[in-house]
């Protein structure tokens, strides 16, 4: 988390400070718990339809568009209106309705598997989508703006660092966030094998769309925090400013800078990853589900909730693998170095890919476990050494650096899922391998030219320090 605007800041001033009002600390602690299982419960409703979006039984390809559209208007959102949403609308109303556009969401796959007309299923998943991508583009700035003020102010009333704060509520907010969706995930694949008959179609969908809905209601229980002069999630304070400028910075950087343009294909590996998961292999691969020919429909119904529990229980593995692996990886970035780590994702990928073209579907599906451990891998790499290679890479301007991840991965998702429903097996495993092996290649090179930098600005500094003590 970005630092506070000066202003804001207000450090004890020795590590003898004593605790200023611990009932308001404890209240302050309570809110943020309380905003985070919320945020965290809505948010693992949302993920896990997105799992299953491929392999709900939608008509057609309504399942990757549906989340092509949404990665669209998540990007286009956070890129460009997020920050005047917040400043009009306050960091807990954005909180609150970005929640309920996301229960809107969740609960457009129960409408979809409730009618039996295809275009009132393409209307509602479509129509769910557009705005789910909206609330998703503002919850993240809105959240990260909420959990920066809350940590202010129990510093205060706590009497420690705003760093200190900072810490101990990001733990908080990683074991609920990641816990919640595994445990999603898990019950709604439990769900999903004991639902039989017509409950099949829906129960999962029940089950989300209550947990969201429920979710948001308690949201509107938390503090109101003022938005102005508090940073947001990605490192700027939510201010009203033009709405370009943010996505006009990110351009820039990319355009100018060569470290940035380079680490294109390591997002871009990462977004058609995510789609070669969610698009090909648990639409296609994970089980068979039964057509209408020559099988009652109880016995369709039953297939495809086998179906969606398998997604929901693989997918829950590679969020557990993503979650168990950020530690070893933090330590082995540290004794090997980045690039070995970023080499790493980039071989989890490439080995996906591998393993789709070696085996058939048949054998494929009995090794999908080793799949999604290896893909949870690399998307644990991604989430965290990934992120800390842009703030290490551009320390100077944060704020265009994530927006930069913000685009070019969100970009990629929104191509993958709209194309990948036409191309063949071979096609799609061409272009994550390529794409993932560029990301290593391009890196590296990234690296060598980030390593010339540091290396000059060391020499630069060691000459500035002999000319001001020639001037002593």
């Amino acid at each position: 988390m970005s630092q506070l605007n000066e202003k804001l800041v207000q450090p004890r001033e020795s590590s003898g400070a004593m605790p200023q009002n611990l009932s308001e600390a404890r209240k302050l602690l309570i809110n943020f718990v309380t905003m985070t299982v919320c945020f965290s419960l809505n948010h693992a409703s949302v993920t896990s339809c997105i799992a299953l979006a491929t392999s709900s039984g939608l008509p057609g390809n309504l399942g990757s568009y549906s989340v092509a559209v949404l990665y669209a208007c998540y990007v286009v959102t956070a890129m460009l209106f997020s920050q005047v949403i917040i400043f009009y609308c306050s960091q807990k109303g954005s909180l609150t309705g970005s929640l309920a556009v996301y229960a809107l969401y969740v609960a457009s796959y129960l409408v979809a598997a409730l009618v039996e007309s295809d275009t009132v299923k393409w209307v509602a998943v479509l129509f769910g989508a557009s705005i789910g991508g909206i609330g998703a583009g503002v919850l993240w700035t809105a959240q990260g703006a909420y959990y920066s003020e809350n940590a202010r102010l129990y510093a205060l009333a706590k009497g420690v660092t705003k760093e200190e704060a900072t810490g101990y509520f990001g733990s908080i907010f990683a074991c609920f966030y990641l816990g919640f969706e595994v445990l999603l995930k898990i019950i709604g694949s439990v769900v999903g094998l004991y639902a039989t008959g017509d409950a099949a179609k829906y129960a999962i969908y029940i089950l989300y769309t209550a947990i969201a809905i429920g979710s948001t209601v308690g949201m509107t229980t938390v503090r109101n925090m003022r938005a102005e002069d508090t940073v947001g999630g990605d490192g700027v304070t939510i201010e009203k400013i033009d709405m370009t400028k943010k996505v006009l910075s990110a351009l820039k950087l990319l355009f100018t800078n060569a470290k940035c343009a380079l680490m294109v294909p390591t997002n871009f590996a990462f977004g058609f990853a995510a789609a070669f998961i969610t698009a090909y292999i648990q639409g296609s691969v994970v089980s068979p589900v039964y057509s209408d020919d020559g099988h009652t429909d109880d016995e369709v119904a039953d297939s495809q909730s086998q179906h969606d529990a398998r997604v929901l229980l693989y997918s829950s593995i590679a969020v557990g693998v993503a979650t168990a692996m950020s530690m070893p990886f933090f330590y082995l970035k540290k004794q090997a170095g980045t690039a070995v780590v970023m080499v790493l994702g980039a071989i989890c990928f490439v080995f996906v890919a591998a393993m789709s073209y070696a085996l058939d579907d048949g054998e494929l599906r009995h090794a999908l476990w080793i799949v999604y451990i290896v893909y949870g891998c690399g998307r644990s790499i991604w989430e965290s050494t990934t992120k800390a290679v842009f703030a290490d890479f551009f320390p100077d301007d944060p704020q265009a650096a994530f927006a930069n991840i913000v685009l070019q991965s969100g970009l990629a998702s929104t191509v993958a899922f709209f194309v990948f429903p036409d191309l063949s097996p071979l096609q799609k495993e061409v272009i994550l391998g390529v794409t993932a092996t560029l990301g290593a290649i391009c890196f590296s090179i990234a690296s060598f030219i980030h390593q010339g930098e540091q290396k000059a600005k060391e020499v630069e500094g060691g000459y500035m320090s002999v000319n001001d003590d020639n001037q002593v």
